[in-house]
């Protein structure tokens, strides 16, 4: 252990991946303490920049690239976030019904498409309008079903800390050591936005708030399958945990229960099929040798 940690790389990992984003969010969380009217006065979006902070910080450690037009599928990460973001609250504040959920939808599609289009290209038009189409779809369900209106998104936020969790362990196993990274520092972001809220500053989610991550965790399931190579296994077991935190967000709203155990449950229930992810990596990993 000792020697691990004089190891150059492991502590670029630990500076980069953890401290600096534990520092960024820890940062945020005592201004946002302090500064007690302006989060009465912005209602529960005020972790939104945090989590945007937190997450952005660890890949500007290690990724470094934030040039327009971005030069490579990762390097459109930063910017993609920041317009869905933008695009939800525009949603949200719309007078229409459905303004939300249409922005969700307009986001997922056109996150998907960028993502996407270098695979598409080598594709037939029906293979890849097929590919992106699902992608779009599971995305704004997954979405959907993690953030519905006007609950608290700490629910979504403890679910998606123990996926973007698992991620940081699955994606080095899968061959990405910089999507481990970017994973590492959103769930220190989430778990230390999370800490705060619960128990510092007290203040609810609200959009968008869990929009930010749902944005950067899709983003990187996308490029751990199709640039990483991940295996179509792991990837389901990956998105199954986001489709039982979904069913345990459901089953909660429906019975009305509104204790501390509702912002709990829905990370706990994701753990299960996180440990599965995890579990059908290390398996594949040492079948094909390690690196």
């Amino acid at each position: 252990m000792h020697d691990l940690f004089k190891s150059e790389f492991a502590r670029t990992l630990i500076e980069g991946s953890i401290l600096l984003p534990s520092l960024v969010v820890v940062l945020y969380g005592i201004a946002m303490r302090r500064a007690t009217r302006a989060s009465a006065r912005w209602g529960r979006a005020v972790w939104a920049p945090g989590l945007l902070a937190g997450g952005l910080s660890g890949y500007a450690a290690a990724y470094r690239d934030f040039s327009f037009p971005p030069h490579t599928v990762l390097s459109w990460l930063p910017w993609l976030v920041v317009a869905g973001a933008v695009l939800v609250v525009l949603g949200g504040w719309s007078s229409e019904k459905y303004g939300l959920h249409g922005a969700r939808a307009l986001a997922s599609a056109a996150s998907a498409f960028v993502l996407l289009r270098p695979v598409l290209h080598q594709e037939r038009l029906l293979i890849a309008a097929v590919s992106w189409l699902g992608v779009t779809v599971v995305w704004f369900l997954l979405w959907v079903g993690l953030v519905p209106p006007r609950d608290d998104q700490r629910t979504a936020g403890t679910a998606l800390l123990s996926t973007a969790a698992g991620f940081a362990l699955v994606a080095p196993l899968s061959g990405s050591i910089e999507l481990a990274r970017l994973s590492a520092s959103l769930a220190v972001a989430l778990g230390g936005g999370l800490l705060f809220s619960l128990f510092i500053v007290r203040t609810r989610w609200g959009s968008p708030t869990a929009d930010v991550p749902i944005l950067i965790l899709g983003a990187l399931l996308v490029d751990l399958r199709f640039y990483a190579g991940a295996s179509l296994v792991v990837m389901r077991w990956l998105i199954a945990s986001r489709g039982a935190a979904w069913g345990a967000i459901a089953l909660m709203r429906r019975r009305a229960l509104a204790s501390g155990w509702s912002v709990i449950v829905p990370g706990l229930v994701t753990l299960l099929p996180v440990a599965l992810a995890i579990w059908t990596a290390v398996r594949i990993f040492r079948k094909s040798g390690g690196y």
